[in-house]
């Protein structure tokens, strides 16, 4: 780490930035040029932290796994919850004994994710109406911690669908995400607030015969202008569908500064969305269903409404 001023970093520090510094009488440059190697160990600090937190998240993960596949036994159906039994007498046993012989009930929890995606209110991939009718079959969702090597880690969601979906061929679509870890080399004082996702990439899907949901096919008429005479043609045009996420804007080799600022627009939605589902809505999938976790940001929201606006009155 660079703790002197005799570090080799101070050169670079020093051509990089002279020009905001460059006329102040040398003490002063050399207390900058200390300060700034400083930052650049600091930042570093940071990216070795956020390594180990990444590490950490790795040990635990099988835990949280653990967990998770519990919670998706009941979801799927394919057990029931034991723990209920020791909530209930035997009388409330019987007598639910007796309205599942009356009524045959489906196992599991129907459209349990379809519903979670419902409840997110996502401004960028909201669900459509015709989206409903295929995401009824989505089964699953799951999020993948890839192996990491030294500058970076991945992720992926794993969408699970039911053999009977009659949309697309696929059972599973996957969304990854590439993070990176290390700070800005090219210019080392550069904030660093933090492990960046910096490429993305969805599944392709096999859409079935007019059943793809992000295309609406019309007819339109066309008239010859010189002979009059009029033809048909089926045109097929984009609509909204949250199917969109899985064709992420591709990213130009030389970087993002080369995407139009619609494309960057469209990136930086995909990559919060994914961050969501990761880090806030998977973990808390049964909160999103019941609508408790909506509350709990809605009252987060309100508290740091309240806070600046007493932080603005005592101005």
């Amino acid at each position: 780490m660079a703790t002197t001023e005799n570090s080799p970093v101070i050169e670079n520090l020093h051509h990089s930035s002279s020009s905001l510094w460059s006329n102040c009488r040398p003490d002063i440059q050399r207390r900058i040029n200390a300060l700034l190697n400083y930052q650049v160990e600091y930042f570093r600090l940071r990216v070795e932290f956020h390594r180990q937190l990444q590490d950490l998240q790795y040990a635990y993960n099988p835990e949280f796994e653990r967990i998770i596949e519990r919670q998706r036994s009941i979801i799927d159906g394919s057990c029931e919850p034991k723990e209920l039994e020791k909530l209930i007498n035997q009388s409330s046993i019987a007598q639910i004994n007796n309205q599942q012989t009356a009524n045959v009930q489906r196992k599991g929890l129907e459209n349990f994710w379809l519903k979670v995606l419902k409840n997110i209110d996502s401004y960028d991939y909201p669900i459509q109406r015709r989206d409903e009718l295929c995401l009824k079959y989505l089964s699953d969702i799951r999020c993948t911690l890839n192996p990491p090597d030294v500058e970076t880690s991945s992720f992926t969601l794993e969408f699970h669908f039911l053999p009977t979906n009659p949309f697309f061929i696929e059972t599973i679509l996957t969304k990854q995400y590439r993070i990176r870890f290390e700070s800005n080399n090219i210019n080392p004082y550069r904030s660093y607030d933090g492990p960046e996702v910096d490429c993305c990439y969805g599944s392709i899907i096999t859409w079935k015969p007019d059943h793809n949901l992000t295309i609406r096919k019309r007819t339109k008429r066309i008239r010859n202008k010189i002979t009059g005479q009029v033809r048909f043609e089926c045109i097929e045009e984009p609509v909204k569908s949250f199917f969109e996420f899985f064709s992420s804007p591709t990213i130009p080799t030389n970087g993002i500064h080369e995407m139009t600022n619609e494309d960057q627009i469209r990136l930086e939605a995909d990559i919060e969305f994914g961050l969501l589902l990761k880090q806030r809505v998977l973990p808390r999938a049964v909160l999103y269903y019941t609508g408790e976790a909506l509350r709990v940001f809605n009252d987060e929201e309100e508290d740091d409404d309240d806070e600046s606006t007493s932080s603005d009155s005592s101005r």
